[in-house]
């Protein structure tokens, strides 16, 4: 082979590995850009005013700054940034009193569901804040470690009027899921807060599901038939988001008054209501048992199933002496707002006409009948073989006996 034949050769194989090192980057990039984040659309919490926290003491306190008062948050995501606007009590301050050390502005989350993981839970932090010594407004996200050391992942100098504007009740955070990992499911507690003479008071929120809390019903079956008279016995499953234990209060309701529904579990019989704590895997089942009329007339009828669930709220830090017996006038008002989640399911039945006696014969002997034919079969099958072995026997005592007379004769 020449030199020129050797040197083609070389830049073939140098453009094959180059072409396949593009198709296997592209392939890659195109693999990392379909990990998404869940996408939804606006939703939005309350937040009680007033309700700051110091931090270090675990003090509910109203001695908070109120341009750090949180009254709402609206937040949405396309499944590549979380944005949020955090809505305030009093006017955003583009540039804060001098006496305020820190201003901050932001967002904990928990990126797994697990509070095991990060410090105490939180697994990162957005975070837009004012340092007053520096007279800026910057915005960092954090990672943070199990044991509370943080590692900083991006941080920015910003303009205010990017996120707010002078006289504004408002304060618009955003966070790149992307850098998080784009989690599958995680959780958010947005605050503000305020460090004067050493002190910080804090407003959070309640933590929020993302995605959005899901609460549904079903039933097993999911139609019924009886008769007059007579009552059925289904199961009703209730699913919701797994890492809660939401209470669920069940109402079943009929178009007619010829219908009696009772959950069974129920310490109170004869009340269509029942109430039930979901487990953190996020299903429970409860039979409802249904008993039709005697003057019930016959035809369909369509059943509803209500469920009105109360998701517990979630404090990133709760009050000293706090315990899930505490006084509810004790708590700040956050802690005493729960999210609450309707769903329905509907059952269709179909009632019938009692049994006439007759009915009750033809059923008796068609659930008898099985038994005896079976019987019958079997005997069917065996009787030519009980037959041959009768035969048999009775000629072998023939034959018996004739060799006796035989052998008795003279």
């Amino acid at each position: 082979m020449t030199v020129t034949a050797c040197v083609s050769v070389l830049l073939l194989l140098l453009i094959c590995l180059a072409a396949s090192g593009k198709v296997f980057a592209s392939a890659d990039t195109e693999s990392n850009d379909s990990i998404v984040s869940p996408s939804f659309s606006n939703e939005e919490i309350i937040d009680p005013t007033t309700d700051w926290i110091d931090p270090d003491t675990r003090n509910y306190t109203k001695g908070g700054d109120r341009s750090t008062d949180i009254v709402s948050v609206d937040y949405f995501s396309d499944g590549k940034t979380l944005n949020a606007t955090l809505w305030l009590y009093f006017p955003f301050k583009m540039q804060p009193r001098l006496s305020d050390e820190n201003v901050n502005y932001g967002m904990y989350i928990d990126a797994d569901f697990d509070e095991n993981t990060g410090f105490g839970g939180i697994d990162y932090k957005v975070e837009l804040g004012w340092n007053n010594q520096s007279k800026q407004w910057t915005k960092v996200l954090e990672k943070w470690s199990h044991f509370g050391k943080e590692q900083v992942l991006d941080n920015q100098t910003l303009s205010p009027d990017i996120f707010s504007k002078p006289g504004a009740h408002y304060v618009r955070l955003w966070a790149d899921l992307d850098a998080m990992l784009s989690p599958n499911k995680y959780k958010v507690v947005f605050y503000g807060e305020v460090r004067r003479e050493g002190s910080v008071r804090t407003d959070f929120t309640r933590s929020v599901a993302i995605p959005p809390l899901e609460l549904t019903l079903s039933t097993s079956p999911n139609s019924v038939e009886l008769r007059k008279g007579d009552q059925e016995t289904i199961e009703v499953r209730v699913n919701t988001t797994q890492g809660y234990e939401p209470t669920v209060n069940l109402i079943a309701k009929s178009q007619s008054k010829s219908m009696v529904f009772d959950f069974t579990q129920n310490d109170t019989s004869n009340i269509p209501v029942f109430t039930l704590r979901i487990p953190s895997y996020g299903v429970a089942t409860v039979p409802l048992t249904i008993t039709s009329a005697e003057n019930a007339s016959v035809g369909p009828y369509t059943m509803f199933i209500f469920a009105n669930s109360s998701f517990p709220p979630e404090e990133l830090i709760k009050p000293e002496g706090f315990t899930q017996n505490s006084s509810s006038n004790f708590l700040p008002p956050s802690a005493r707002l729960s999210e609450n989640i309707f769903t329905q399911s509907s059952l269709a039945a179909n009632l019938l006409q009692p049994l006439t006696g007759i009915d009750q014969i033809s059923i008796f002997w068609d659930k008898l009948g099985a038994p005896i034919s079976f019987i019958y079969g079997i005997l069917a099958g065996i009787s030519p073989w009980i037959y041959t072995k009768i035969k048999e026997r009775m000629k072998s005592n023939k034959d018996k006996l004739q060799s006796k007379n035989n052998t008795s004769k003279p």
